[in-house]
């Protein structure tokens, strides 16, 4: 279906988007209340409660999980902001709200009237439950380049992208640094400058510094733990090599962007970000999750390779080797997606995505 958006289809959208929250609040209640349950949101929740979240020691003293389960806050401090306004309440509480937040922007980020079936992609069921930054992350960047008509709304979701996890979200202002969207950039850079500022006022600027000087022995830790190395997309791979995937994507998104293509330039933007990354898991795939719809209503080589990369996590769970498959399955909807792209021009991403409100 073409056109643009009628005010029928924005009331459809909105109030699957409200389902979409309930649902995903009702998960994560009902799951966080199992016993043993170690929700990452508890870390996360704990830190920013924390006089130095990032002490490592002092954090998984106050957890208590166990070697296995170890935990490190590595978020910038632009995220104690973030999160600081969460651990006001109590944790199942905030864990809730947190869930259908996200689930709430995957909705509307998504456009369609379908929403509440994303919860069902198996790598949402992963991230959603335990609070992780997936679903909300890729939601915020999804937003951001769909309205980059809109400069101001755009550049401050993207501002909040970045506060929460700058190393997933780089690319997208690479990609908009090379199409020249200074206005984007300038509200993204306002936006961010704010959240360091809050983080600072009530954290103390002290959290930079704390933050810098934990970043090796975080990294150092995630290469010690083989929970967590088995569970990562990809590793081993020099700084150099991340930092060209990083730029290359975001030249590869700049071009979706001028071709009015939000959706592939998000994908590219965010598989570029995976790659790029030095910590990356394979929850993380829920990123892309708001794209779903239009991707598999776009009938091209991009349908085919949703729905193998949705297949990925759960072949994963029944046996197949999470490395190099994680990798792959990222790397084939990173490709389909810019060739759909190249091969024919899309239509502008302020009108209705084919499909997405059937």
């Amino acid at each position: 279906m073409s056109g643009r958006f009628t005010d029928r289809d924005c009331l459809l959208v909105l109030g699957a988007s409200a389902l979409t929250a309930l649902f995903a609040g009702l998960i994560a209640w009902r799951v966080s209340g199992t016993s043993g349950a170690h929700p990452d949101f508890a870390m996360t929740w704990t830190a920013a409660q924390q006089t130095n979240p990032y002490d490592p020691a002092a954090l998984n003293s106050v957890l208590n999980w166990g070697a296995r389960d170890e935990a490190a806050f590595a978020y910038p401090p632009t995220a104690l902001s973030i999160y600081g306004a969460f651990a006001l309440l109590p944790l199942r509480v905030g864990l809730l709200v947190w869930a259908a937040l996200s689930g709430m922007a995957m909705g509307l980020a998504s456009r369609s009237r379908w929403s509440p079936l994303l919860l069902l992609v198996p790598a949402v069921l992963w991230a959603l439950p335990g609070g992780q930054a997936s679903v909300l992350l890729g939601s915020l960047l999804l937003g951001s380049l769909l309205l980059l008509r809109r400069p101001v709304p755009a550049g401050i979701l993207l501002g909040i992208a970045l506060s929460l996890k700058p190393q997933l979200a780089l690319v997208v202002p690479i990609a908009l640094l090379v199409d020249r969207r200074w206005p984007v950039l300038i509200s993204a850079t306002i936006t961010y400058s704010l959240f360091a500022l809050v983080s600072a006022l009530i954290f103390g600027p002290a959290q930079w510094l704390h933050w810098i000087q934990s970043l090796p022995g975080f990294l150092a830790r995630l290469e010690a733990n083989p929970f967590w190395r088995v569970n990562e997309i990809v590793f081993g791979l020099p700084l150099w090599l991340r930092t060209a995937i990083q730029i290359v994507g975001g030249w590869l998104a700049a071009q979706a962007i001028r071709r009015e293509s939000s959706v592939e330039a998000f994908v590219i933007a965010v598989s570029a970000g995976l790659l790029g990354s030095p910590h990356a898991m394979g929850y993380e795939f829920a990123m892309f999750a708001p794209a779903v719809p239009a991707l598999l209503a776009g009938k091209e080589w991009s349908a085919p390779a949703t729905v193998i990369f949705l297949l990925v996590p759960v072949l994963i769970w029944a046996g197949l080797p999470a490395y190099p498959f994680r990798l792959l399955a990222v790397g084939l909807l990173a490709a389909a997606a810019a060739v759909d792209g190249a091969l024919r021009p899309r239509q502008p991403e302020d009108a209705r995505p084919s499909g997405a409100l059937p």
